[in-house]
C-alpha cells in the first residue's frame, strides 16, 4: 500500500484538511475583529504561526489515534472490515466537518471582500486622491545625501561639511524630478563605512551621495560620489579644490553635477530654481548651519541656542531670508511645546518676522512655511494655508512644509488632505522628528473622522518618539474616550499633566482649535470625560 493510500486509510488526509479549514476560519475571524477590538495589529501573524508549528502534530496525532463514538482509539484497534466501522462513521464525520469549515470560511472570505469593495466613500475610507498622491512620490528615485565627512585636523569644522551637504540637500530639492529625504533623516548616516543597501531600505531612497571637506587655511577640498544604493554602482564621482570665497560657486557647481544624470529634462527655470541660494556671507551661513543642528533636537535648551544662531545670522546678513524664517519656526516650536512664557506676544512677533522673510524673498520655501505656521497660528487659516500651500509647491521635497500644511489643512477641516500631505512628510523624513511629529495630525484627523483605534494607535506612535510632548497624551484620551476606554484617557491626562502643569480644556483650544465649532465641541466634552477641565 502506498504512502498516500496508507495517510486516507488512517483519515490523516481528512484531518489535516478539517484542520486547514478551520484555521482558515480563524484567521478570517482574527483579522476582522483585530481593529474593531483595538487587538495588537501582529495578533492575525501570531495566529497563523501558531497553525503552522501545530499542523505537524495534528497530522501525527490523526495517524496514531482515531476518534471514534467510544472515544480515542488507537488506530490499531479498529476493526475497519464492517462497513459500519467506527473507521467509517469517523470519516463521514471527518468529510461534514471540512465541507462545513470550507462553507464558512468562503462565506466569511466573501463577506469581507464584498463589503470592503461596494462600501461607499466615508470619513472612514481613504480618499484615492490621497494613495495616488503618496503613490506618485514612492514610484520616483528618492535621493539621500549623507553628511560629508571632516577631514580637517581641526574637529570644530564638522559643523563646516555637514553645512555643506545641507545646502546640497536644500538646493537638490528644489530639482521637482525626485524627493530628497530630509536632512534630520539621512543625517543619522554618517558616511564613509556605512553599509549602504542598510541606508536605502532605511530611507527609502535609491540614490546615496556621499562626501568629505578637507579643510586647510582658507583652502577646501571636496570630494563627492552619487551611488546607486540598490546595486553600488557608482554613478558620478568627483573632486574639487577651491578658495573658502568660492564656497557657493562650489555648491551650485556640486549639486548640478549630481543631478543631472537624473534630470536631465528639466527646462531652464527649474535649473534656475535650484541655483538659488540664501545668503553670500559666510559667517551668516556658518552661525545657521549651526542653528539647524541645534533646531533639530527640539529640546528647550537647544532651541533657545538656535534661536540666538538664527537671530545673528540674520543680523550678519539682513536679506538672509532662511534664517529669518528658521527664526520665527524656532520661536513658534518654543510656543507649541508649552516653553514660552508670552505665547500671544511671540506668536504676534513671529508673524510680523515671517514677513519679513516672505518678503525678502518671496521664493524661499522656509520663508513660506514659516509664514503658513505663523498666520494659523494667528487664526487666520485661510491665509495660513495659501502659504502651505506656496512653500510646497516652491519646495516639494521639504518634509517641515508638508507638515505645516497637513497642520493647516485638519484645522480648517481638509482631513482628507490632511492625512495625504502627513504621509507625504513621513516618506520625505522616515527617520526625522516630523515623521513622528506629523503623528500628531494623523491622530487628531482620524479622531475626527471617528476612526479612535487608528488614532488611537498614531498617539501612541507620537509618544514613544515623544514622551513628554503634552498634547500627545491629549489625543490618546481623546481616542480612548471614542473607544470607551477610560481607564486610558484618565491615565493619559494624568500623564499630560506631568509633562505640562497647566494644561487645560482652553490650553488645547488655544493650540487645536478649529474653523468648526462642533469639532471644538466634541472634542472638549470628550475631554471633560477624561478629567480635563
Amino acid at each position: 500500500m502506498s504512502l498516500f493510500a496508507e495517510l486516507k486509510r488512517r483519515n490523516v488526509v481528512r484531518v489535516s484538511s478539517a484542520y486547514l479549514a478551520l484555521g482558515w476560519v480563524v484567521v478570517e475571524v482574527t483579522s476582522t475583529v483585530t481593529p474593531l477590538l483595538n487587538l495588537p495589529e501582529w495578533l492575525p501573524s501570531v495566529v497563523v504561526w501558531i497553525g503552522i508549528i501545530g499542523f505537524p502534530f495534528v497530522a501525527l496525532f490523526a495517524w496514531v489515534y482515531e476518534l471514534t463514538p467510544e472515544g480515542l482509539k488507537r488506530e490499531s484497534e479498529i476493526d475497519r472490515s464492517s462497513s459500519s466501522s467506527a473507521a467509517l462513521v469517523s470519516s463521514r464525520r471527518l468529510n461534514y466537518l471540512i465541507i462545513g469549515f470550507v462553507a464558512l470560511a468562503v462565506l466569511l472570505f466573501a463577506m469581507d471582500r464584498f463589503i470592503r469593495s461596494t462600501a461607499p466613500p466615508t470619513a472612514q475610507t481613504a480618499p484615492a486622491q490621497a494613495v495616488e498622491s503618496i503613490a506618485a512620490l514612492d514610484e520616483r528615485p528618492a535621493i539621500a545625501v549623507l553628511p560629508f565627512d571632516n577631514l580637517s585636523t581641526d574637529p570644530e569644522q564638522a559643523f563646516f561639511a555637514e553645512g555643506l551637504a545641507e545646502d546640497l540637500i536644500t538646493r537638490l530639492s528644489n530639482w521637482r524630478a525626485f524627493p530628497v529625504i530630509a536632512r534630520s533623516s539621512s543625517f543619522q548616516f554618517h558616511g564613509g563605512s556605512v553599509d549602504l543597501e542598510q541606508v536605502s531600505e532605511a530611507l527609502g531612497a535609491r540614490y546615496v551621495v556621499q562626501g568629505s571637506v578637507r579643510r586647510q587655511a582658507d583652502r577646501i577640498r571636496v570630494t563627492a560620489q552619487l551611488i546607486d544604493a540598490s546595486s553600488g554602482e557608482h554613478i558620478w564621482a568627483d573632486s574639487y579644490d577651491r578658495e573658502v570665497t568660492d564656497v557657493f560657486a562650489l555648491q551650485d557647481e556640486i549639486s548640478a553635477m549630481i543631478a543631472a544624470p537624473l534630470v536631465s529634462d528639466l527646462n531652464r527655470a527649474e535649473a534656475a530654481r535650484a541655483q538659488q541660494r540664501g545668503t553670500e556671507n559666510l559667517e551668516a551661513w556658518s552661525l545657521y548651519q549651526l542653528g539647524m543642528q541645534h533646531a533639530s533636537r527640539y529640546s528647550q535648551e537647544d532651541l533657545a541656542a538656535a534661536r540666538a544662531l538664527f537671530a545673528q545670522a540674520a543680523e550678519r546678513d539682513p536679506q538672509f531670508a532662511t534664517a529669518l524664517a528658521q527664526l520665527v519656526l524656532a520661536n513658534l516650536w518654543d510656543v507649541v511645546l508649552g516653553w514660552n512664557e508670552t505665547p500671544a506676544e511671540t506668536v504676534t512677533a513671529s508673524l510680523g518676522l515671517a514677513r519679513d522673510a516672505a518678503s525678502l524673498d518671496p521664493r524661499d520655501p522656509a520663508a513660506q512655511a514659516a509664514l503658513g505656521w505663523a498666520y494659523t497660528m494667528s487664526g487666520d487659516l485661510d491665509a495660513g494655508l495659501d502659504a502651505s500651500r506656496r512653500a510646497v509647491e516652491l519646495n516639494p521635497s521639504m518634509p517641515e512644509a508638508w507638515g505645516w500644511l497637513s497642520w493647516t489643512q485638519l484645522l480648517t477641516g481638509d482631513l482628507d488632505d490632511c492625512i495625504a500631505a502627513a504621509q507625504r512628510t513621513q516618506r520625505l523624513d522616515p527617520q526625522g522628528v516630523y515623521a513622528l511629529i506629523v503623528l500628531d495630525n494623523l491622530s487628531q484627523a482620524y479622531w475626527q473622522q471617528e476612526r479612535y483605534d487608528a488614532g488611537l494607535r498614531a498617539a501612541r506612535r507620537l509618544l514613544l518618539g515623544l514622551p513628554d510632548y503634552y498634547l500627545g497624551h491629549v489625543f490618546v484620551a481623546m481616542n480612548a474616550v471614542g473607544l470607551e476606554q477610560m481607564d486610558e484617557a484618565r491615565a493619559a491626562i494624568a500623564e499630560g499633566r506631568r509633562a505640562q502643569p497647566e494644561l487645560s480644556l482652553a490650553l488645547v483650544q488655544a493650540m487645536y482649535g478649529v474653523a468648526r465649532p462642533e469639532i471644538d465641541a466634541r472634542r472638549d466634552a470628550m475631554l471633560r470625560q477624561a478629567g480635563l477641565e
